[in-house]
């Protein structure tokens, strides 16, 4: 009975003082929460600003004779610069989270290397373990992420550059091409953003269980 009871002291005793911390190691957990929850955030930010740009990418495409190309290119253009807005927040708060949660896992190592009580130590280094198990998945999602979204960026921008150049029907239609590859590469694009969201959020159940 007293080694059970034992065992449950130990247990809650981890559990307070990975929860709880203290001093900057209770700051540092609490910068990593926060960076964390701002990913789900802007992914979803990202995949609104995503819609609007395919949704302008279509009606020129299947734009008849007297549609005015020339305010649906402008349309376009400012869908273009929100979802790369929305992209490049993206960036930096995936980057953010990855730095922090890395950080937060050599503080729980440090603290694990600290313990005397076998439980303790055991139970420290496991929860350590799968945080930098969650971050390192956070970690190639995001360079997944990166090299999808830059080259649909890329296309986008080259695409309203070929619009700017000639805004004509027959202008349209020689880039028709290009339209058609960016709507398909659309899915790709949303599922890596739907993956480095759904990362995010293990990395935040480690965190804020």
């Amino acid at each position: 009975m007293s080694h059970v009871l034992i065992i449950s002291f130990s247990a809650f005793l981890l559990a307070s003082i990975l929860m709880t911390g203290c001093g900057s190691g209770q700051e540092r957990n609490s910068a990593t929460i926060k960076a964390a929850a701002e990913v789900p955030v802007d992914v979803s930010k990202a995949k609104q600003g995503l819609d609007q740009v395919i949704v302008s990418l279509k009606v020129i495409r299947d734009a008849n004779e007297s549609a005015d190309l020339k305010k649906l290119a402008g349309d376009l253009k400012g869908h273009a610069t929100q979802v790369t807005d929305a992209l490049a927040v993206l960036d930096a708060s995936s980057n953010d989270e990855v730095v922090a949660g890395t950080k937060q896992s050599q503080v729980w190592h440090q603290q694990a290397d600290g313990f005397t009580d076998p439980e303790l130590r055991n139970a420290s280094s496991r929860r350590e373990g799968e945080l930098r198990s969650a971050v390192d998945a956070l970690s190639t999602s995001r360079m997944i992420y990166l090299t999808s979204s830059q080259a649909f960026r890329s296309e986008l921008s080259q695409a309203i550059s070929a619009i700017d150049l000639d805004p004509s029907q027959a202008g349209v239609r020689s880039i028709h091409p290009v339209f058609a590859k960016l709507v398909d590469d659309e899915a790709g694009v949303r599922k890596v953003l739907t993956d480095i969201s759904d990362r995010s959020l293990a990395v935040t159940a480690l965190l804020n269980p």
